[in-house]
């Protein structure tokens, strides 16, 4: 089998590997104490464990088996559908390039990767987009190693660094006042999705809430958000915004209706994204009425914990994603953490007297007693 192995005295990953029935040693130039060299000299190692064991393969299998395998992950629905259309393209791109399991190779994945940045039919895809479809193929090679189709994965390891995604921002107030304007002419659900959004910063879907799961006559007034981001296991209830106290009222006296918005169109982010175009807003999508939400709570005090406590987050450091600071926010914190150093630093500190200019003596007045001529002093 394939092997890396250090030389005494080099700095490079060397390689040890069977070719026929010779064994040949060789260095990958690749350093031994960098992360990324010793993550590229891995997959080189299984690369080459895999034309060693080519011949050993025991089926020479499709991959029809692999939509059965994704079904049995027991994935959340919107998961499984995420899965099953990154496959669609990984499966479009394997059979156009007519490669088979044991001929997958680590050059495939980077093959891939520019296949979809460029291809032209249906949509375009990001970086990001193709290198989460590459790792479905890796697992997918780990897959049949594990059910004997191959003898090795020759993406074991893969390691992609994915682009950072753009920032959201805030919404300004004059912003919300024009989408609450332009809302009057539109469809209802579009309408009561926005506040619900604007004072809970809950997320898209999360705007259909049952009624039953609003209670507005306890002695605090309560909203359950039963299927957020994460599933039923996720669920939280937070106190009824006093601004939408009126609007839930109003929608517990339909007796038809049964949850604040009674369905969505089809793709309801999309509409969304054509809302905010035709009203002027660019460079803002729904999600960023969470971002709002979150940001003006960090501008008005409230505690970090009691903040992520209101829009279900659990992590700190995904909570801190969404803080945009001013430097308006900031003004009042201008001469934080300087103690008494301020006070006792001189009001009106001396200037450095210059020297005088290169060639050029300063000039010298006598001395009575000894006779001597000392340079005068400015």
């Amino acid at each position: 089998m394939a092997s890396l192995f250090k030389m005494p005295g080099k700095p490079f990953w060397y390689l040890r590997h069977k070719v026929g029935e010779e064994w040949k040693k060789s260095s990958t130039g690749l350093r031994h104490d960098s992360p990324t060299d010793t993550a590229k000299a891995k997959k080189l190692r299984a690369e080459a464990e895999a034309s060693e064991l080519r011949p050993a393969a025991v089926v020479r299998a499709g991959w029809d088996w692999v939509p059965g395998y994704i079904d049995a992950l027991h994935l959340s629905e919107k998961t499984a559908v995420r899965y099953h259309g990154a496959w669609n393209w990984v499966s479009m791109w394997l059979q156009g390039e007519k490669l088979e399991l044991a001929e997958i190779r680590y050059r495939h994945v980077q093959e891939y990767i520019a296949w979809r940045l460029k291809t032209k039919h249906r949509k375009r895809a990001s970086r990001n987009t193709a290198i989460l479809e590459a790792k479905l193929l890796a697992q997918v090679m780990g897959e049949a190693v594990r059910r004997e189709l191959v003898a090795a994965n020759p993406l074991a390891g893969l390691k992609l660094r994915r682009d950072e995604p753009e920032r959201k921002r805030c919404f300004t107030e004059e912003e919300i006042a024009r989408c609450r304007k332009a809302l009057k002419e539109r469809e209802e659900w579009m309408r009561v999705c926005f506040e619900i959004a604007l004072f809970t910063g809950c997320r898209l879907r999360e705007t259909q809430i049952p009624l039953r799961h609003i209670d507005l006559d306890a002695d605090v007034p309560t909203v359950t958000f039963p299927s957020p981001k994460g599933g039923v296991a996720k669920a939280f209830s937070i106190p009824v915004p006093t601004a939408l106290m009126p609007m839930f009222r109003e929608m517990k006296k339909e007796r038809r209706r049964t949850h604040t918005i009674s369905e969505f169109p089809f793709q309801p982010s999309r509409c969304w994204q054509n809302f905010f175009k035709s009203v002027g807003i660019e460079g803002v999508c729904f999600h960023c009425l969470r971002v709002t939400k979150i940001t003006q709570m960090r501008r008005e005090g409230v505690p970090r914990e009691v903040a992520m406590r209101l829009v279900n987050h659990s992590s700190e450091l995904v909570h801190l994603l969404y803080d945009r600071h001013r430097v308006q926010d900031l003004a009042a914190f201008a001469d934080a953490g300087t103690g008494g150093f301020a006070a006792a630093m001189p009001q009106n500190p001396t200037k450095t007297p210059s020297r005088p200019p290169r060639g050029k003596r300063a000039p010298t007045k006598s001395n009575s007693q000894s006779g001597k001529k000392i340079p005068s002093r400015a």
